[in-house]
């Protein structure tokens, strides 16, 4: 018998985020969006005429995982035309199973992420080698994109000393390398983020760049640009020492935002940096701007 049972259901996109956080709750090990009602990708860094409306969510499940409940809980948040299904995976590893999920995502300035597993597209001027794994960021999440938008259209970001301050898989840290940045310090609180920005910096050749750590072991220099995409409330906590590390003309830029929280950020940062108008996509949002 496997081990693992794969949900598949059509969903409205309005309502990812809140599905996501259910999902999550309920204790899905993956979760990936499909099969929406526009092309996938468009031309990197140009946006398609319409967002989907909906698509498919596909979560993957310890097998014991009880699918009543899963379907009660997530009954507010897919409509009537959600048809859940539940499959049993063959009895393989449910990592090469979920590879089929995994496509390379283009983002602005011909930036790609590509798993190991798969060849970027012919255009493709920038390449990250990033597979899914168990810290945050892979370029799926909308904080994320936004965060990689971002820091592809910064000119400033060639030769800078740059903070990526929660790093997660590192996704962000290596986007700043590979656009210019000098010098690159990726923190993070969790130690087995830590443990895979490291591998995920060596595969892609940035260890003489980028060094990784605890936020107190690091940091001894301010910063041409800091990324934060962390939540509300350290963002919060943190805004007087972002305030230190960044120097007059400095860049930065605050992610991991529902739309909903931007103006208890905008309040704590514009005090100490002219902000610009926020960027969203879905519900989430960034938060950019100038340190006075």
């Amino acid at each position: 018998m496997s081990e693992w049972v794969e949900l598949r259901l059509r969903a409205p996109a309005r309502n990812y985020a809140k599905l996501e956080s259910v999902l999550e709750g309920l204790g899905a090990s993956a979760i990936t969006t499909s099969e929406g009602d526009t092309e996938v990708f468009g031309e990197p860094g140009v946006p398609t005429d319409r967002e989907w409306e909906t698509f498919t969510v596909t979560a993957l499940f310890e097998a014991s995982a009880n699918r009543d409940i899963i379907i009660k809980r997530l009954a507010p948040f897919i409509g009537p035309d959600a048809n859940p299904v539940f499959a049993e995976l063959v009895e393989q590893s449910w990592a090469d199973s979920w590879k089929d999920h995994w496509q390379p995502q283009g983002f602005a300035n011909d930036l790609w992420v590509c798993p190991t597993w798969c060849e970027p597209p012919p255009e493709a001027r920038h390449v990250l080698r990033l597979d899914p794994g168990r810290a945050f960021g892979t370029g799926t999440h909308e904080t994320t994109a936004l965060c990689l938008d971002w820091l592809a259209g910064e000119a400033a970001l060639a030769g800078a000393r740059v903070i990526d301050y929660g790093c997660g898989s590192g996704i962000l840290a290596l986007a700043a390398a590979c656009f210019g940045a000098s010098y690159i310090d990726a923190v993070d609180i969790d130690d087995d983020a830590l443990v895979v920005a490291r591998e995920n910096i060596a595969l892609n050749g940035y260890a003489d760049r980028i060094r990784v750590g605890r936020p107190e072991n690091l940091l001894e220099q301010a910063a041409d640009a800091l990324i934060a995409n962390i939540l509300e409330a350290p963002l919060l906590a943190l805004s007087p020492r972002f305030a230190r590390l960044v120097p007059h003309g400095g860049r930065i830029a605050l992610s991991g935002l529902l739309t909903t929280q931007v103006p208890h950020v905008l309040a704590a940062y514009e005090g100490s940096f002219v902000m610009d108008a926020p960027r969203e996509r879905g519900d989430w949002a960034l938060l950019c701007g100038t340190r006075r």
